[in-house]
């Protein structure tokens, strides 16, 4: 297997465990219920903060986004998922180092599920940096 498909590969697996994590997170949003913080935070102190919606959509709804796109990035081969890749990889990355920060700094509360989203979200989008970096194969060779 070439190191591009193994990138794709590897992205496309932590797309799904991000997917989990934001599907979870948005399905207990919806009902309404505090997320278990199985080893300890305040996860509900975080979900209910004002942090946690942007422009009025909650934030793991976004995050179900930005997964979907990383996933659809791992699924598409060449310069198009390289690209998508890139750009959901960082843009999420970003964000998610951001909202750690406001867990850290402002809200002064951690959710595990958020920290746990942060790491995957990390090596995603290092991983969709790579990929974006490797030598495009010649489509006459």
């Amino acid at each position: 297997m070439d190191v591009e498909r193994r990138l794709r590969v590897a992205i496309g697996v932590l797309a799904v465990v991000g997917l989990g994590i934001a599907t979870y997170l948005t399905v207990v949003r919806i009902q309404g219920h505090s997320p278990k913080c199985v080893i300890g935070g305040d996860c509900a102190r975080v979900q209910t903060s004002r942090y946690a919606t942007l422009a009025h959509v909650p934030v793991p709804v976004l995050g179900l986004a930005g997964y979907l796109a990383l996933l659809a990035s791992a699924l598409m081969a060449g310069v198009r998922g390289r690209l998508l890749g890139l750009l959901a990889g960082i843009v999420g990355m970003g964000f998610s180092w951001w909202l750690t920060y406001v867990e850290f700094g402002i809200i002064d509360a951690i959710c595990p599920w958020c920290v746990t989203s942060a790491i995957v979200v990390t090596v995603a989008a290092a991983l969709a940096v790579w990929r974006a970096f490797l030598p495009v194969p010649d489509p006459a060779a």
